[in-house]
């Protein structure tokens, strides 16, 4: 189904953030990119530079990244039912910044009926393309959530060679292929990204906005930040991820479980 410009998913940042400059300018145009006033490269430190490569992963596989348990090479039981909606959300969340699914005004969803060429994605725009009129997000979340697998985003991150499976139990690629040249694992990597962004300031693009959103839904900020920490980043957080829709479905869902 077709929808005009103005139903398209509406990213909404806290003012004056500091803003990747790859963001694509159509995802909010009225953030600008922070400018070096001298015009002139910054050194970019060799810890800063290993921390960035871990964007290259997507949101779906971040999540289920920081959700792993070091020892146990397992999710914990009691994230197994809330991850399969943040998963839900991370997925819609990846169609819609490939522009593969649209939100109008009243957060209904709306798809581009054409393959993907990815078994998970397509099976996602069949079910939302099969449906006589557009349902709302939440009702997404809900149905995908409810018949996705952790094995499916498992498998994924096995495909990355970010993780490996062991006897049933899953234990990192050191280093992992997306940056070889790391002695470190993609859930370090992420999680120190994450860090950054809330605690020191970093730069920050839509795909953060969202992993952030999804991770307060699911009560998960307290796999990145220290008890010490977490007043202090539940503020920023709640600050930079204020009307991001996708993190507010999941977590309206969750509610009402």
């Amino acid at each position: 189904m077709e929808t005009t410009p103005a139903n398209k998913p509406k990213v909404n940042l806290p003012a004056n953030p500091k803003v990747n400059p790859k963001v694509n300018p159509k995802v909010n145009p009225k953030v600008s990119p922070k400018v070096n006033p001298e015009n002139k490269p910054k050194p970019r430190s060799h810890a800063k530079s290993q921390v960035q490569k871990s964007i290259s992963l997507p949101i779906t596989e971040k999540l289920l990244t920081l959700a792993i348990d070091d020892v146990e090479g397992a999710l914990p039981a009691s994230l197994k039912t809330t991850l399969r909606f943040g998963l839900a959300g991370a997925l819609l969340a990846e169609l819609t910044l490939a522009n593969r699914i649209q939100l109008g005004q009243d957060h209904s969803v709306h798809a581009d009926p054409a393959e993907s060429g990815d078994t998970l994605f397509d099976d996602i725009l069949v079910m939302i393309t099969a449906e006589k009129k557009p349902r709302k997000l939440g009702h997404w979340v809900q149905a995908i959530g409810s018949k996705l697998t952790i094995k499916q985003v498992a498998g994924r991150l096995v495909q990355h060679k970010v993780i490996a499976l062991e006897k049933k139990r899953y234990s990192w690629v050191i280093p992992y292929e997306a940056f070889p040249q790391v002695q470190a694992s993609a859930k370090y990597s992420v999680k120190q990204h994450l860090r950054g962004i809330v605690l020191t300031g970093e730069l920050v693009d839509a795909p953060d906005i969202t992993l952030l959103s999804l991770l307060k839904a699911c009560g998960l900020l307290r796999l990145v930040f220290t008890r010490d920490e977490r007043k202090a980043a539940d503020r920023k957080v709640n600050a930079l991820v204020q009307g991001e829709v996708l993190g507010e479905a999941v977590a309206k869902l969750l509610a009402k479980k």
